[in-house]
């Protein structure tokens, strides 16, 4: 037998650290999602209607300047990576639409949530890309109003929808109101959010699917999340009104690591796993310095784009509730480089319809996206997925020297290659973003239909991440 390569696990801020990508690394590589820019004059100045502040000064270049010490503060994060599972003593309550009780409009969700540990495993030419998941203990508790939407629906936290049907044999958009997430800490840490979504209608292994893909955004952080900010994206499935197979990856900016584990964490307490057909990957976006971002304006300089490159890292996010179920806390190891994403980002930051608040955010969509892998060299599988839905706030920083975005979206995969030809599932994207300086933080979740076990890895054999 092959003995397997290890893989250098190293803590979040040494990520650069952690490995270059093969010198030709499978040719036209690719994809996922991308940063957020804004037009650039000669020399990287900023366009007529972006002047920089005074925290810039005169003789910099705004793409640079700070740019490593942004770039710590956007890795400087905690996540928490969840698994939603059905609690019987509390049932979800169906919202039928008025005059049709069995037409269903909506559900008042009641879930636990379990830690939810995903490990991606050093790709091989043989074994390509695979990963192990396990469902351990609970962490927290969820409750919100999920409610079908017409397409055309702004939805806003303080915009209650029309009632409308659920039809899962088509896609529709969906929000989630009143969201209460509550850990189960003494310090009652927790969020309460705003989100929406889409529902994607699949078949897998025969079987009909309703996928969900779902951005949301914490509107207030509780307990040992007061006074942060962050977002959280879901990807999964359900089975409405009871069953939500879902994953909850939510990432809460931490500049001052006052969430990050300085010791050992519990150790995760495994339970049956609720969804043995999907298995669930995670990557770290960074800037690709071989392939820098070009913007496309149209005619009379606007922004209408760009062009995005980013390298694809392991990475490996693990929490806890601390000892004693006291200190909610978070750790990151990140590994080598193991694919690049390239894909054309429709996004505007300077449009003041959309500031980039909770109640107004800045829209964006990808075209274009390739996620391209390989394996000491060699390429071992793309896969073609596009953000169809994106959410970015505007968010001060302090040491950045303008406001970053934190940008939640998903999209369903639609194409594959190698290892993920006739791949389905869907991907979702979390991350923070700095126009000027240009560097990017951005988490990525795949959740693949994995009925016959290809992207799946027995846990005895993965190299431990820490």
């Amino acid at each position: 037998m092959k003995a397997r390569r290890a893989s250098k696990w190293l803590d979040r801020d040494e990520g650069s650290k952690a490995g270059a990508p093969p010198p030709s690394a499978a040719g036209d590589v690719a994809a996922g999602s991308a940063p957020a820019v804004v037009p650039a004059g000669p020399g990287g100045a900023p366009a007529p209607g972006f002047p920089l502040p005074g925290s810039f000064p005169p003789s910099v270049d705004p793409e640079t300047y700070k740019i490593g010490e942004v770039t710590r503060l956007l890795r400087r994060a905690a996540y928490f990576s969840l698994f939603s599972v059905h609690d019987p003593s509390l049932p979800n309550i169906p919202i039928p639409v008025p005059g049709n009780p069995q037409s269903l409009a909506g559900i008042k969700v009641n879930e636990t949530t379990h830690r939810f540990d995903i490990r991606v495993e050093v790709p091989t030419c043989d074994a390509g890309l695979r990963a192990a998941n396990v469902v351990g203990q609970i962490a927290a508790h969820v409750h919100i109003d999920w409610l079908v939407i017409p397409n055309d629906f702004a939805a806003a936290p303080d915009r209650v929808p029309p009632l409308t049907a659920l039809d899962p044999t088509r896609n529709q958009r969906f929000t989630m109101m009143n969201g209460s997430f509550q850990f189960v800490d003494k310090d009652g840490s927790g969020m309460q959010g705003f989100g929406a979504g889409r529902t994607y209608p699949a078949v897998v292994d025969g079987q009909p699917r309703l996928n969900i893909g779902a951005n949301i955004d914490m509107l207030e952080g509780l307990g040992r999340l007061a006074g942060m900010q962050g977002c959280a994206v879901v990807n999964g499935y359900i089975q409405p009104p009871q069953n939500l197979f879902i994953n909850i990856m939510m990432r809460v900016m931490d500049p001052s690591d006052r969430l990050q584990a300085l010791s050992r964490l519990r150790p995760l307490q495994p339970e049956p796993d609720p969804d043995p057909t999907s298995m669930f990957m995670t990557l770290l976006g960074e800037p690709d310095p071989e392939r820098p971002t070009t913007l496309d304006h149209a005619p009379d300089g606007t922004l209408v784009g760009s062009n995005v490159n980013e390298l694809l890292r392991l990475v490996h996010v693990a929490f806890d509730l601390g000892k004693a179920d006291l200190g909610l806390r978070s750790r990151t190891k990140i590994g080598e480089v193991v694919g690049r994403l390239s894909t054309t980002l429709l996004f505007n930051p300077l449009d003041p319809a959309t500031p980039g608040t909770a109640e107004t955010p800045i829209p964006f969509q990808t075209r274009n996206g390739r996620l391209t892998f390989w394996a000491s060299g060699q390429e071992i599988g793309s896969l073609l997925s596009d953000i169809v839905e994106g959410r970015a706030f505007t968010t001060p920083l302090a040491g950045a020297p303008l406001p970053v975005f934190r940008m939640v979206g998903f999209g369903p995969f639609l194409a594959g290659t190698k290892q993920f030809a006739g791949a389905s599932g869907m991907l979702t994207l979390n991350g923070v973003v700095s126009v000027f300086p240009r560097t990017l933080s951005n988490m990525y979740i795949l959740r693949i239909d994995d009925v016959d076990g290809r992207f799946r890895v027995a846990l005895r054999s993965l190299w431990a991440a820490g």
